[in-house]
């Protein structure tokens, strides 16, 4: 099998599985998948909010690079959307962007209720320059937390890791580092708890383009020799239903026009616009019960529009699952690490 048949036919590796969203973790919520089957609206695992638009960094491969940066959520919008969303089953928040969510001015207090006064779990996605805005007693509420290494000047200095009870973790975009600068990289988090550094490329290139970057990578990978290290496959895909599935159980609250629901965290690879487009939109945050109750279905055919899905295989399985009832189960019966988060 050459290279590219190898990297179109990849079986992913149980880092993967463990600290991305490659499906599997859907098998340990019968209870989620079943109302979803039988249309009783409590099907709610987990959601990701984008609080802030205002970014500190300017990364060449921001997906999201001409947001509006002067949205922003209000905090009773996101306290009425989790309170919801909590009514069908929510158990999990990644607080994510958008911008960099520690800009966002009531970030310690939102923390601090979801995980204190809702008791939900919850994770954070940050580019780590702006560790100093949150209270040390905030970060010990995190299940995980995800560095984002930008190779900014002085990265070193600039990024922090945080002190966490949860699992440590880094992600990186591949942008042609050489080995050496992959070696610092290594060099770098040795000092820090780090638990894996998730390694892909800019997911807006084309899919042959995408294949290339994929190829480089591993070989980076395989030269550097640090288990800690992993790819994370990022092919694109039709989905193979009209309906995007996943967002019925993990829906994304964007702070595009002070909040609006879309169906995942990546409909902008979908397009050239750099932002979030209107046309993926499903409703306001107070509208959610009525989307997850069908009042109000996705205006935009996701077999036709969602070219550049990267959750293709996720949405298969459960369009499999609605279709059918055929599941995976029994290959899941055993606790995932962090299952909660779909």
């Amino acid at each position: 099998m050459d290279k590219r048949a190898e990297i179109c036919n990849h079986i992913k590796s149980e880092q993967e599985h463990t600290y991305t969203s490659t499906g599997v973790k859907f098998w340990r919520h019968k209870d989620a998948l079943d109302s979803y089957r039988f249309g009783t609206g409590k099907t709610i695992i987990s959601t990701h909010i984008s609080p802030e638009g205002s970014c500190n960094l300017n990364c060449s491969y921001c997906s999201v690079s001409k947001r509006k940066k002067f949205y922003r959520i209000d905090l009773e919008t996101i306290k009425d959307y989790v309170s919801r969303l909590k009514s069908r089953g929510l158990k999990a928040v990644i607080i994510t962007g958008g911008g960099e969510p520690t800009l966002y001015p009531f970030f310690n207090e939102l923390v601090t209720w979801l995980k204190n006064e809702e008791k939900l779990s919850v994770a954070l996605i940050t580019n780590g320059t702006n560790t100093h805005l949150v209270d040390k007693s905030v970060w010990r509420m995190f299940s995980w937390v995800r560095v984002s290494l930008n190779f900014i000047d002085d990265y070193e200095e600039k990024i922090k890791f945080p002190d966490i009870d949860g699992v440590l973790g880094a992600s990186m975009v591949y942008i042609g580092q050489t080995l050496q600068e992959m070696k610092d990289l290594s060099a770098f988090v040795d000092k820090r708890k780090v638990k894996y550094i998730r390694v892909l490329p800019n997911c807006l290139l084309e899919q042959d383009s995408l294949i290339n970057e994929h190829i480089k990578i591993q070989n980076m990978l395989d030269k550097l020799g640090d288990e800690r290290f992993f790819q994370q496959y990022k092919l694109h895909g039709s989905p193979c239903s009209s309906i995007c599935h996943q967002a019925y159980f993990r829906p994304y609250l964007s702070e595009v026009d002070g909040g609006t629901v879309f169906p995942c965290d990546s409909l902008v690879l979908n397009q050239e616009q750099m932002h979030f487009s209107h046309q993926y939109a499903i409703c306001k945050p107070n509208e959610v019960l009525d989307f997850l109750d069908g009042k109000i279905g996705m205006k935009f055919d996701a077999k036709k529009l969602c070219s550049g899905c990267v959750f293709a295989e996720n949405i298969r399985l459960l369009d499999e699952w609605y279709r059918t009832g055929s599941g995976k189960f029994g290959e899941f019966d055993r606790p995932l690490l962090h299952e909660e988060f779909v």
